[in-house]
């Protein structure tokens, strides 16, 4: 997400309305208000859906029946919790930006709410986490401008670019595996960065995968099992669809700031920020399912 401050108002949820040429495709609802702005999302293994509140630094746990209770708190100060991810063990992983030295860093929360810091990061605005074939766990530093890559509790800098930059401070953001590359969108230049996975697990050499201006303020990201990618955008509040042949379609509008987005099925979560007012877990139906996600 974007570094901005945002402002919770008393508005009532916005309406959400589809594009008129996917009006029948995708009819986002409402799973979960919230009180606090939403950031990340992830779906475990068995169905449950985490969300994340970025000021309050809850990660809230939505069970199959709907129902939503705190999993844990972490320390977050002044600062915010941003991307989610999970384990094949079900453990929840946390970027927390606390911006202190003895919190700051991934965090690891077991399904029973058992908190504790994983890895240590540099302060700057860790953002999206996504495993990778090698069980590590691969984590965006928006302002830095790099992906780190995290196992056994130490982090290094596993790829640097000038490409993961954001002309206005808000560089790589969400990011996904998919066929021997990580894809990192960069908000600020309307992009999305693929990475090779190179031998020996190095990073190959960047290159612009796609370049859109409905691609603006990009945030999380996440492909279906063809290929196609989804693309969240907090500044057009969007949701938009890269085809394989690079393509870039507006799926649905009149959202509220959406940020990070999680797969179950053909089931597809995404949370809005709620910079107008409308903090929320949403939902959507979609063609194709999710494309099953490597898991640390």
């Amino acid at each position: 997400m974007k570094r901005i401050p945002l402002f919770l108002s008393t508005v009532a949820l916005l309406t959400l309305v589809a594009t008129p040429a996917q009006a029948a495709a995708l009819r986002p609802i409402v799973v979960q208000p919230y009180g606090d702005l939403t950031e990340g999302v992830t779906v475990a293994p068995d169905g449950t859906i985490y969300v994340g509140l970025l000021t309050k630094g809850e990660i809230r746990k939505v069970d199959s029946t709907g129902t939503d209770s705190l999993l844990a708190a972490l320390p977050i100060g002044e600062g915010k919790l941003n991307g989610l991810a999970t384990d094949r063990r079900g453990n929840v992983y946390a970027a927390l930006n606390s911006g202190e030295a003895a919190t700051n860093g991934i965090w690891r929360i077991t399904s029973y709410g058992e908190a504790k810091l994983y890895a240590a990061l540099p302060i700057g605005f860790a953002n999206g986490l996504a495993f990778g074939p090698d069980h590590a766990l691969y984590v965006t530093d928006t302002t830095n401008s790099v992906v780190y890559r995290v196992a056994d509790g130490k982090a290094a800098v596993w790829a640097k670019s000038s490409l993961l930059v954001g002309s206005d401070g808000t560089g790589a953001n969400g990011i996904a595996w998919r066929s021997g590359a990580f894809y990192v969108a960069v908000s600020d230049e309307g992009q999305i960065v693929r990475i090779p996975y190179g031998k020996g697990g190095k990073a190959g050499v960047p290159t612009v995968y796609v370049k859109d201006a409905k691609l603006a303020g990009a945030d999380g990201v996440a492909f279906d099992v063809r290929g196609q990618l989804y693309v969240p955008s907090y500044t057009g509040n969007t949701l938009s669809i890269v085809r394989t042949g690079g393509g870039v379609e507006v799926l649905t509008d009149k959202l509220d700031s959406p940020a990070s987005l999680a797969f179950d099925g053909k089931a597809l979560y995404f949370v809005n920020i709620g910079g107008n007012g409308a903090p929320s877990l949403m939902k959507t139906k979609v063609k194709l399912p999710g494309q099953p996600l490597l898991r640390g």
